[in-house]
């Protein structure tokens, strides 16, 4: 499921998961008359009400970051709030549910990341077991063209 064709990729997986939970049924069915397996313990169930409920989505979208913004606009914010007049301004259409002083506090956050793209200074301090590493590799490397040389 690519961020530019979420909806397509949705037909597609929901026609998917249709026939695996077809076949996950049926494995379940063998496996509780053998006594393998417990009504309660049945997985095409929980999988099927995750799909139709939209926990599915939640999940995806905490599990695949990438994804999380299109996932969240366009799946799991509308089963809380509703549909929205369009993907890309659906953000403006819930300003109205944020208390003053949220929407004050979400100002100042823009404006200060705004201020930090302009200098993009990047730091990265590595901890103890990442300097470490870098001294093994750089050994190893050494001791390498050391057994070449001979």
């Amino acid at each position: 499921m690519v961020l530019e064709c979420l909806d397509d990729g949705t037909m597609a997986f929901n026609t998917r998961l249709k026939t695996f939970l077809r076949a996950m049924k049926r494995c379940e069915e063998v496996a509780m008359q053998q006594g393998q397996l417990q009504e309660e313990q049945r997985l095409s169930n929980h999988m099927h009400d995750s799909w139709e409920s939209g926990d599915f989505w939640v999940m995806y979208a905490a599990l695949n970051s990438f994804a999380f913004d299109r996932i969240y606009w366009q799946k799991i914010v509308q089963r809380f709030f509703g549909p929205a007049e369009s993907f890309q301004d659906a953000w403006k259409e819930r300003l109205h549910l944020l208390e003053e002083t949220e929407r004050e506090e979400m100002e100042l956050l823009v404006t200060r990341k705004l201020q930090e793209m302009d200098t993009r200074v990047l730091l990265w301090d590595p901890d103890e077991y990442t300097v470490a590493f870098r001294e093994q590799l750089k050994s190893r490397k050494v001791k390498e063209r050391k057994d070449e040389e001979k």
